[in-house]
């Protein structure tokens, strides 16, 4: 079953989904922890490999990155390639019958990058998956995936 945590940019969907991923059992996910700078806005995310807690550099600003060619680029953030590469290895190598969390399903996702082939494997195996998604963002996310049945949390 396909699980959707849906809102607007910072309405909490993230929040939501880490106090729902913790009333669980044994699930595994991927979770995007918010990077404050010292003013308090927001210089990045570290992916979070769940339950094991591991953090994984993820997301940086645009103009902090040398090497462009080791990351995504999407609106003013950096995302590194590699992270998403550990964490779809982290996930597709946790038993089958656990469910999975992954915050966010964005706009990369929808361009065939990030989490594309981690998520579209997901559902074609039918494994339960919980995700976050924007909602101005979820017709497209639920057309790319040809997700029909689903729950919005």
């Amino acid at each position: 079953m396909v699980h959707i945590i849906t809102g607007d940019i910072h309405s909490g969907k993230s929040t939501r989904f880490l106090n729902l991923y913790s009333q669980g059992n044994r699930e595994v996910g991927l979770y995007a922890k918010k990077l404050y700078a010292p003013d308090q806005t927001i210089a990045g995310y570290n992916l979070v490999l769940l339950p094991i807690m591991d953090e994984i550099p993820f997301i940086c600003l645009k103009e902090s990155v040398e090497n462009h060619g080791d990351y995504y680029m999407q609106g003013r953030f950096a995302f590194w390639k590699e992270a998403f590469k550990k964490g779809e290895d982290y996930i597709l190598g946790s038993p089958s019958e656990k469910g999975v969390w992954i915050d966010e399903v964005g706009g990369l996702e929808l361009k065939g990058l990030g989490f594309d082939f981690l998520l579209r494997t997901l559902i074609d195996s039918h494994r339960d998956v919980t995700f976050t998604v924007r909602t101005s963002l979820l017709k497209s996310v639920l057309d790319r995936y040809n997700i029909t049945e689903y729950i919005l949390l």
